[in-house]
């Protein structure tokens, strides 16, 4: 059975969602519609279908979302869960392909699709996205998700979008929703189910999202923390979940200059005491293209001599969707220049030459095709600055969301 979970605080569209429910094709299905706020009092007149199970919060007050969410699936019985917002619509076929992907993929994170934008009225309309971060959609509204890449999955606001798919046992192995949470419910719990398996993409708008004056972004204080919160909760979930999609992919984990304090999870190599014993570029040059999936270069790319052939051979060993996580002491600080073994000089602007075609053609011997994920400057001690960038390897035509380097 799938069960289809909604938390509601406003039941305007709520009988949409429910005819949009009982037009489908998969009729193994239950909702579960929880009411909190003002939606307490909803009633679906002449409501007589067994599958529907309306649960009313205690409290008629004001909720966390992740507690919300978190209540409403405590009531679900099925296998396999669908979170359905209050104000959006399941096309006919949705729940039967959700069915069909999870037969094929038992052990799937999550499973997730590409959508449509309706208005207020639920009539399909184009609500452009911003091409240059690399989204597709058609005249009609049709968004194209990105492939769940980290560096996709790590942002809410690239992730997996609706329609949002898991199994039960994979919901309850990573813990479920947290409870605590007011916004970035999702991007969590995202975050936690892409440690716990892969995730799988159905190539079809099965899911319409409502945009009205009414949402939580159209709230403008409410809007700028989540962007804020949003590359907070990146910072915190990028490098875990690069690694669970290598571990995933087969490919390597790679800590350049990791004879010293190397992570789990990582092999590390140095010129002494590491897995990997040698000159980089030597050890580099012996890997196979597209063998490695996350690439670690912290306080290791200031002893590099070379740079362009370094970056250049990391492009080369690691696969479409790879990353290379670099933190580097800035020439913004002293921290740059204090080190006798330091040779090479960096700040936020020397990724400009691997990341940005209009720097790039200036230096003819790059290779590499990297886009940009994360970019700052941060002051760990007084007078001691650090470039974190986070590059993501390009290798072929299919967009992955950022800039790219074309």
């Amino acid at each position: 059975m799938i069960s289809v979970f909604t938390p509601s605080h406003n039941p305007k569209y709520l009988d949409d969602a429910y005819a949009s429910l009982n037009k489908q094709t998969h009729k193994d299905w239950e909702w579960i519609v929880y009411l909190n706020g003002e939606a307490q009092d909803w009633w679906l007149e002449r409501l007589d279908d067994p599958r529907v199970k309306i649960v009313r919060a205690n409290d008629r007050g004001p909720m966390a979302v992740g507690a919300a969410k978190s209540d409403a699936v405590s009531w679900c019985t099925g296998d396999i869960l669908v979170e359905l917002d209050h104000d959006d619509m399941l096309a006919p076929a949705a729940l039967q392909m959700v069915a069909m992907k999870f037969k094929d993929r038992p052990l799937a994170g999550m499973v997730y699709s590409d959508f449509r934008h309706v208005n207020e009225e639920g009539k399909w309309f184009e609500h452009p996205f911003n091409p240059i971060f690399g989204w597709q959609q058609s005249t009609d509204g049709w968004v194209r998700s990105f492939p769940a890449v980290p560096s996709a999955v790590s942002y809410i606001w690239y992730a997996p979008n609706h329609l949002r798919a898991f199994s039960r046992a994979a919901y309850d192995a990573v813990g479920g929703y947290d409870r605590t949470l007011d916004i970035l419910d999702d991007q969590d719990l995202i975050a936690r189910l892409y440690q716990y398996g892969p995730f799988y993409c159905i190539g079809w708008p099965i899911y319409s999202q409502r945009v009205h004056s009414k949402q939580t972004q159209a709230r403008q204080d409410l809007n700028a923390r989540i962007q804020t919160e949003t590359v907070h909760m990146y910072d915190r979930t990028i490098e875990p979940n690069a690694l669970a999609w290598a571990r995933r992919m087969g490919l390597k984990r790679l800590d350049l200059g990791g004879a010293h304090n190397s992570p789990p999870s990582y092999q590390s190599v140095d010129l002494h005491d590491a897995d990997i014993t040698g000159d980089i570029m030597e050890v580099l040059s012996k890997m196979p293209n597209n063998s490695v999936g996350v690439i670690r270069a912290v306080d290791f790319l200031e002893h590099i001599a070379d740079p362009v052939s370094l970056m250049n051979e990391c492009y080369r060993v690691l696969h479409h969707g790879g990353m290379m996580l670099t933190s580097t002491p800035s020439t913004d600080g002293r921290g740059a220049f204090q080190d006798p073994t330091h040779v090479s000089f960096w700040n936020e602007h020397s990724f400009w030459y691997y990341t940005n075609a209009e720097f790039a053609k200036y230096v003819p011997d790059i290779t590499c095709r990297f886009q940009m994920s994360r970019l700052y400057t941060d002051w760990p001690r007084p007078n001691i600055a650090y470039v974190h960038a986070n590059l993501v390897a390009i290798k072929n035509d299919e967009r992955l969301p950022g800039e790219l380097l074309i």
